[in-house]
């Protein structure tokens, strides 16, 4: 008994020496914790101070807990509970840092509008200031003026049968005797020398029947309405800029408001109605004279006969030539009126100014003459 209990005693003692020097050299060459643990027997396992682990509760405060040391699992959970407060941290500096992150750039913002207020407010002031100075372009507002006025005439004569007829009546007295002449002139000079080239031209082709219609056509289309717009824009345009820039300098118009006239009423619409009204009725004179001096002189100079002008002329004109041509003249003399009426009440600047009103009247009305042409001919004739 004494012999076995002595080699049993021996025996857990190498058994005892064998599993610490295991130990040592597992943890000498760095073995995981678990299998550590599982190498360590229990005794000394439960004698090991136990670790207490720093987490989060549900509540957000921090608190210790002591994990279990004699389960086998004990060091895993160690580790999980580790890994799980690490990343609550984690977490909350990471909102921390978000919420910063916020304000930083709230502030941002906050300065970037208040730059961009100093900005916009620097450049109204800028605006504001210059604007003081700032006159538009006097053609511009002129031209603005004009169109304005071409409405009220509209409106006044078109839609409020408003027309003062003794006025009118004077002004086509007026415009009618002081035009016709120069147009009846210009109309048969105009005309003879379209009848030299048509004659040279047409009897070397043996063409000759053709040229009276041609006439006709190049008269009423084009040459008549054109030509008489010219000479009311010379004799009459021009001096109707003058008289109304004479009166709005001497302030002759502010009277007529004072008193309780419109200048619409009493200067502009009587003209406009007069120019448009007369100009129609010239070009069907200027248009018969212009014939009559083409026959006339393609019979002494060419030996053309009178008739076969005539007879062709009827064969190749219809009503719709004399339409475009009375529709051209009443288009002409409105805008010419409206023009020379516009840029009168709009003169400033004394004598000189009234002389740069009637120059600069005569040039707009000639160029708005052949604009107004080209749209009247450009919707007419592609029908």
């Amino acid at each position: 008994m004494t012999t076995s209990s002595a080699t049993r005693a021996g025996e857990a003692s190498v058994h005892h020496n064998r599993r610490g020097m295991a130990t040592l050299a597992m943890r000498a060459v760095g073995t995981p914790p678990l299998a550590r643990a599982r190498a360590e027997p229990i005794s000394s396992r439960a004698a090991r101070p136990r670790l207490r682990v720093r987490c989060l509760n549900r509540a957000g405060a921090k608190s210790f807990h002591t994990p279990p040391a004699l389960h086998p699992r004990g060091w895993t959970s160690v580790a999980r509970s580790t890994v799980a407060a690490s990343d609550a941290k984690a977490e909350e500096e990471d909102g921390a840092g978000e919420s910063a992150g916020a304000v930083k750039k709230y502030e941002g913002s906050a300065e970037l509008a208040t730059q961009l207020e100093a900005a916009g407010d620097a450049v109204a002031e800028y605006l504001n200031e210059a604007l003081k100075t700032w006159e538009p372009p006097k053609f511009m507002w002129r031209t603005l003026y004009t169109l304005l006025l071409l409405g009220l005439v509209v409106k006044r004569v078109v839609w409020q049968r408003k027309l003062n007829m003794q006025q009118t009546l004077q002004q086509i007295a007026r415009v009618g005797p002081d035009t016709l002449g120069v147009a009846m002139l210009t109309s048969s000079f105009v005309g003879m020398v379209f009848t030299i080239q048509f004659c040279k031209e047409f009897s070397k082709v043996g063409l000759t029947r053709v040229i009276g219609g041609l006439l006709g056509l190049a008269f009423t289309r084009e040459l008549t309405p054109v030509i008489c717009a010219i000479v009311l824009a010379g004799r009459v345009g021009s001096a109707i800029a003058a008289e109304l820039g004479t009166m709005q300098v001497s302030e002759q118009v502010d009277q007529l408001r004072t008193l309780g006239s419109d200048p619409v009423d009493y200067l502009v619409a009587p003209r406009v109605v007069a120019c448009a009204v007369s100009l129609p009725i010239l070009s069907l004179v200027s248009f018969s004279i212009g014939m009559a001096a083409s026959i006339l002189l393609a019979d002494l100079r060419y030996g053309i006969s009178p008739n076969a002008i005539i007879d062709s002329a009827a064969k190749y004109l219809e009503s719709g030539d004399i339409a475009i041509m009375s529709a051209k003249a009443l288009s002409f003399g409105a805008v010419i009126a409206t023009i020379s009426c516009g840029w009168g009440q709009t003169t400033t600047g004394g004598a000189k100014g009234v002389g740069e009103s009637t120059t600069a009247s005569v040039v707009i009305s000639l160029v708005a003459i052949f604009v107004v042409d080209f749209f009247i001919s450009l919707t007419w004739f592609q029908r």
